[in-house]
């Protein structure tokens, strides 16, 4: 412990430790920043799964270069009926705010 402090002590040592707290608080946002859209899928997949005729569905959200949503898909095995591919655009459209063009919903294989 006595030697840390006195390499705290060097000017060149603080600079080091500085940037590696630096890069350590990078790796932790980018890390976050990574498993946010998990979260986010998670739960849309769920709203949406309640809407009646959707059936099973799955969601991807992309990212845009400057870390908001770029464009969601929805794989549902309900989007042959076009009621029900509407109604998860509309409610996908709500949830992030994309224009439509953004938001892609298809029919999955099941």
């Amino acid at each position: 412990m006595k030697q840390l402090f006195e390499a705290l002590k060097s000017a060149r040592n603080m600079e080091i430790l500085i940037l590696i707290a630096m890069l350590c608080a990078l790796f932790v946002m980018w890390m976050g920043g990574a498993a946010q859209p998990d979260g986010e899928e998670a739960r849309m997949e769920r709203l949406l799964s309640g809407i009646e005729g959707a059936g099973k569905v799955s969601v991807m959200i992309a990212q845009g270069s400057d870390g908001e949503i770029g464009g969601v898909v929805v794989v549902s095995s309900g989007a042959d009926d076009i009621r029900v591919k509407l109604e998860l655009q509309r409610v996908v459209r709500t949830l992030t705010g994309l224009e439509l063009e953004k938001i892609e919903i298809v029919k999955s294989r099941d």
